[in-house]
This record gives C-alpha cells, sequence and structure tokens, in this order.
C-alpha cells in the first residue's frame, strides 16, 4: 500500500463493498482474488464458522513492569515510534555487515503524509530505529511513498558507484498532471540520508495507479527491470541507467481487478520433497483486496517464467503467502552473501489492514507495526510450486529463556498441564500434536494471552485439515470490522499424523505457523498485557503432546 494518506485510503478499503469504486488518487477497488487465493473451499483463507471451546477465564494479574510490559510496545517487532504511524516496509539492502530497511511513516497521523524512516539491523532479527532518511514534502511532488532502494555497483546513475539509489513513489500533486510519478533519490551515507535528483518516470496524464516501483538488476540482459502498479495490471519496465524507462509488458489477469500493490519478482530454487532441486523458477508477489471471494487485504503471488522481459505464470491461480489478517505490503529480498542466493529468500510485511487500520485505538502510543522477517523456499507439493514461509534460526536470539514443557496425553476433560512459569505475554511456543489412534479427535484448541475473560485462540481441524485463529476474543475495545472479527483459516495436511504448531506472540499479535510452513496465518490482537496465560485442549479422542519449549 503506498498511500502516504492513510485515512483516505483506509477509508476507500473500507467502502469498497458499499459504494461505487470511485476512480480517485489511491483507489484500490475491491479485487475479487482468484480461487486459490481466497476461496474457502482449498485452504486460501475462508472462514470458520465453529470455534473450539471456550477455554476457562483466568484472572488477570497485575503487570509486572519489566522491559516486556512496561510500556505495552511490542518486544521484538518494529513498531512505530510514539505518536506515529507505520505501514509499508521498503525492501532491506546489505551494506557491509548490516541491513538497512525503512518503512512509510508518518510522525502526525492523521494527518501530513509519510516519509521513509530507517532501521538497521546485524542479524535480520535485532533493529534499530536511526530516524527519518527521506522527509516528506521537501520538494513540490510532495510526502514519500513506497518504493524500493539498490545499489549502483556499476554507477549506471552516474552518481558513483556503490551509491544506494531510491526509486519511490511521490504524488507529484504540482507536476503538470504527473500524478503518482516515480522519483529518483540517492544517497552516499549508506541510506541515512537522501538527496532528491528528479521525477524519472511521469505519469501522463495522471491521476490513474501508478506506484510502487520495485527495481532489480537483471544480469542476461545488463540491465535494471522494474515493477510497477498500475490499474488492473503489474507493468515492467526496462533501463540502462535507472532514469530512462522503457515499457516492457504488463501482467493481467482477467480474474483480477481493480490495483494489485506493492509487487516483487525474484526467482528461486524450485525444491523437490527430497531436497533436490528441479530447476529454477520467477514469482511475482502482490498485494490486494480479496473480499470479493471470502478472503481480505494480503499478500497473493504467481509462479512462472521470466525472460528479462515479461513473466508468464504456469498457472492463472495465484494463492495467498499468508491466510492471516494482517500481512500485507509485504517485501521481498535475497542475502547475496549466501553460499546459494537462490535458495531462499526473505519476506516481511506490515502488520495490519485497511479494513480497520484506522480504526485502531492506540493505547501505547503507537500506530502500526511490522512482522518478523520470514524465510521462503520455493517447493513443489502435491505436484504444484508453492512458497513455504517460516521463521529465521536468528528469531530464536531475542528471547532470554526456554521452559521445555512435559510430554502428555490430553484427552477431552482432560488438558496440557503447563510448567508453573509458561506465562506468555511476548514469546514463542512450540509444540507437536502427535496421532495416537486411527484417527485424529475432532480438533484442538490452543488459547494464548488468556485472562480477565479474554484470549486469542488457535484452532486445528485435524481431520478436516484446516486450522483457524480466533481473535474477537481477544481483549476489549476491537475496532467495529468484519475483518477484524471472521476467523480466518488454512488449510494444512496433518495425513501423516502430526502437526507441528510454532507460535510467536507479542503484545499486539500473533503469527502461527504450522507443519513447517505449510501455513500461516499472522493477526494483529488487543490482548490486555495482564493476559498471559496458555490453554490446550481436545474433544473427540486424544492426541499425544511433545516437543513442548516455551522461550520468553
Amino acid at each position: 500500500m503506498a498511500r502516504g494518506h492513510a485515512v483516505a485510503r483506509g477509508e476507500e478499503f473500507a467502502m469498497a463493498s458499499r459504494i461505487s469504486r470511485r476512480q480517485t488518487l489511491g483507489l484500490i477497488a475491491s479485487l475479487p482474488i482468484l480461487p486459490a487465493c481466497g476461496a474457502s473451499g482449498d485452504g486460501g483463507g475462508g472462514l470458520v464458522s465453529t470455534p473450539g471451546p471456550t477455554p476457562i477465564p483466568v484472572p488477570g494479574a497485575t503487570p509486572t513492569p519489566t522491559a516486556t510490559v512496561a510500556s505495552g510496545r511490542p518486544r521484538y517487532h518494529i513498531a512505530a515510534p510514539d505518536g506515529g504511524w507505520i505501514n509499508d516496509p521498503q525492501r532491506p539492502v546489505r551494506v557491509g555487515n548490516d541491513w538497512t530497511m525503512w518503512a512509510l511513516y508518518n510522525p502526525t497521523w492523521p494527518t501530513g503524509g509519510t516519509e521513509w524512516r530507517r532501521w538497521t539491523s546485524p542479524d535480520m532479527v535485532n533493529w534499530t530505529d536511526r530516524g527519518v532518511a527521506i522527509p516528506r514534502r521537501t520538494t513540490s511532488f510532495g510526502d514519500v511513498w513506497s518504493g524500493s532502494a539498490v545499489v549502483d555497483t556499476n554507477d549506471t546513475a552516474g552518481f558513483g558507484a556503490g551509491t544506494l539509489i531510491a526509486l519511490a513513489t511521490m504524488p507529484a500533486d504540482n507536476a503538470a498532471g504527473q500524478n503518482q510519478s516515480t522519483a529518483l533519490w540517492y544517497s552516499r551515507d549508506s541510506g541515512a540520508s537522501f538527496a532528491f535528483h528528479a521525477i524519472v518516470h511521469p505519469n501522463f496524464s495522471g491521476n490513474k495507479p501508478f506506484r510502487d516501483p520495485a527495481v532489480f538488476w537483471h544480469a542476461p540482459t545488463a540491465r535494471w527491470v522494474m515493477t510497477l502498479s498500475e490499474e488492473g495490471k503489474i507493468g515492467f519496465y526496462t533501463s540502462p541507467d535507472l532514469k530512462q524507462w522503457s515499457y516492457a509488458s504488463g501482467f493481467l489477469s482477467s480474474l483480477v481487478g481493480g490495483v494489485m500493490e506493492c509487487s516483487h519478482l525474484f526467482p528461486l530454487h524450485l525444491y523437490e520433497a527430497d531436497g533436490t532441486t528441479a530447476g529454477d523458477k520467477w514469482v511475482l508477489l502482490v498485494g490486494g483486496d480479496g473480499s470479493a471471494s471470502g478472503f481480505t487485504g494480503g499478500t497473493c503471488y504467481w509462479v512462472g517464467n521470466f525472460d528479462g522481459t515479461s513473466f508468464t505464470a504456469d498457472s492463472a491461480t495465484g494463492r495467498w503467502l499468508d491466510q492471516g489478517a494482517d500481512y500485507y505490503a509485504a517485501v521481498v529480498w535475497r542475502d547475496p552473501t549466501d553460499p546459494d542466493p537462490l535458495a531462499a529468500a526473505y519476506t516481511i510485511g506490515w502488520m495490519s489492514n485497511w479494513a480497520y487500520a484506522n480504526q485502531l485505538p492506540a493505547p501505547y502510543g503507537y500506530r502500526g507495526q511490522l512482522s518478523i522477517v520470514r524465510q521462503l523456499r520455493l517447493q513443489r507439493i502435491g505436484g504444484l510450486p508453492r512458497l513455504r514461509m517460516t521463521p529465521i534460526a536468528a528469531q530464536n536470539g531475542v528471547f532470554q529463556q526456554v521452559v521445555p514443557g512435559p510430554d502428555q496425553t490430553i484427552a477431552e476433560g482432560s488438558d496440557y498441564v503447563w510448567p508453573a512459569s509458561a506465562d506468555v505475554v511476548a514469546g514463542r511456543i512450540d509444540l507437536t500434536l502427535n496421532r495416537t489412534a486411527a484417527g485424529w479427535p475432532s480438533g484442538a484448541w490452543l488459547s494464548v494471552r488468556g485472562g480477565d475473560g479474554f484470549f486469542t485462540q488457535i484452532g486445528l481441524e485435524l481431520r478436516d485439515n484446516r486450522l483457524f485463529i480466533k481473535r474477537d476474543t481477544s481483549g476489549p475495545n476491537p475496532p467495529d470490522s468484519a475483518a477484524w472479527r471472521q476467523n480466518r483459516s488454512a488449510a494444512c495436511d496433518f495425513g501423516n499424523g502430526v502437526a507441528r504448531v510454532s507460535v510467536f506472540v507479542d503484545a499486539g499479535s500473533i503469527e502461527v505457523f504450522v507443519n513447517d510452513g505449510e501455513a500461516v496465518l499472522s493477526e494483529l490482537i488487543n490482548a490486555p498485557i495482564a493476559a498471559k496465560s496458555l490453554h490446550l485442549n481436545t474433544a473427540g479422542g486424544s492426541l499425544y503432546v511433545s516437543d513442548v519449549r516455551i522461550s520468553t
């Protein structure tokens, strides 16, 4: 989502199903996302109508003033500075031994527009806020929206070898109709600050979607390639110097309308189930609104081939990357220092949803947070190439202690007994559910952040090979939005009798990874800081619970 004016954009999204589509600046029409990107029958993110048993409410405790809970801010997620707003992350770039990332930031929300704020990290886990790198409204072209940055190793743009070049959308309201045009900014201090060069990709005659430039060097054709969000398509452009851009092709789908935002195009090895590679494929990833097909805002992708000019999808049917309600404007990058840079990629997204982003209360002084960084691998599953998304190994470094839980058999009326010190406000919960008979019990329900009658529930419908998140009971004063209240679900194959679950919970969010990234659900929650209890139960049979670890 590239809009600098978050309130207006959020209203458009929320009203999409109630009003006629308006062709105004930044409008995203309701996208009828492809069937596998949202149809409830195939695990694309349908609704679950029957949540599991309600856990017994646990009395809330008085919060202890520790680093985890004192401020109410996320412990291990990037969040907006106090009083501010953040949304879209901007693709990280490796500079020396560190990563530099930016995100859209508005210090005066809900007015004023966005600028690029900068964070750095040695490991993609521990991020340090470095302040604003590209300030808003320092030129006549307005505030600064989404884009991408690249290191111009060969000095193609003429600003010096190794200069960091950012291409970003600007509204350009005063540029003779060049609304939503691409501006070039350059940095000679590793992305700490940028100087404005010019509008290098104007949008004549303006006023139509033309935003979110994502740029990469395509070695086989020795030129830069840009993907750009346009009305009804992703446009592909090429350039020898990051300044002069020529249209190459467009990716369209008769099943997807409106605007596909925040696109990224990248290659990966395609792995078979046995770990061998089956060649390389390209992935086109976009953000969009799937409400027309029963989903919500999210991140969808297609797998196919790219010849330097055009992308051809293997199938017209895309897939959701994360089936939760809060993983949008995702960016993707690879680590050039990896022994095999095509083995995996990395991604991070904005944890919110335009259906309610502007309604969310901010009791702890911040508006907006990002997800944790995840690893992406492309693997053939059920005969089709699919992205598997998992937390990176370094993420465990943020936790200071690990409490193991005992292996236990649980059954209806005999719930899992957690260790006495297993309360979690911000941490990681890992466990494995093992089938103990010929068939699974009807379901298992893991509740986190319980207390004062509130809880967030992860339901595993083991017989039906599905899981869901229930968050409408997570806390008081939720936004008045159906997208918040609906339980989001995902398909996951439990046919081998094992369900491996990893849950990352923080002050205001939950991220669930099941069976090594076969299914992922990410959502905001509004749990009170005092809510920290865990509960695990089953019905219709028994389960063996093993490999329990609580990391805080």
